[in-house]
C-alpha cells in the first residue's frame, strides 16, 4: 500500500515534467538526470539485430560445422540499438578486446529516452 502511494507520487510528478516538455520548457541534462533519478536504477534490455533471413528446412539440415549463413546486411552497414523493444539508436558492428561490441553512431535525445521509460516504470 505504502509502495502504491509512492508510484502514484513519482507517477504524478513524471506527469508534471512531461507536461512542462510539453509546454516547450527546456531541461538540462542535470535537471533530467534530478528528475528521474529514481529511473537511474532501471534495469533495461538492450537488444541488437545484425540481420535476418530466411531458410527452408533442407538448408537448415545441411548446416553443418563452417556453413555461412547469408543475413542479407552489407558489411558495415548500421545496426539499430533497442532498449525495451524500442528503438533508441543506431551502430556499427566492432570488435572490442576480442569480443563482438557495437559502436554508437546515432542516438535519441536524453529527453525521448527518459519520457520512453517514465511509461514503463
Amino acid at each position: 500500500m505504502e509502495e502504491d502511494i509512492v508510484k502514484e507520487a513519482e507517477v504524478e510528478e513524471i506527469e508534471k515534467s512531461l507536461k512542462s516538455l510539453e509546454e516547450g520548457r527546456v531541461y538540462s541534462e542535470v535537471e533530467l538526470l534530478f528528475d528521474y533519478s529514481g529511473l537511474l536504477d532501471m534495469q533495461v534490455d538492450f537488444t541488437s539485430f545484425l540481420g535476418v533471413t530466411e531458410l527452408n528446412l533442407a538448408e537448415i539440415l545441411k548446416l553443418q560445422r563452417g556453413s555461412i549463413i547469408d543475413l542479407k546486411k552489407p558489411a558495415g552497414e548500421s545496426v539499430e540499438i533497442y532498449i525495451n523493444e524500442r528503438i533508441i539508436g543506431k551502430g556499427e558492428i566492432m570488435v572490442y578486446e576480442k569480443n563482438l561490441a557495437i559502436r554508437v553512431n546515432e542516438i535519441l535525445d536524453s529527453k525521448t529516452v527518459i519520457e520512453y521509460f517514465s511509461r514503463e516504470k
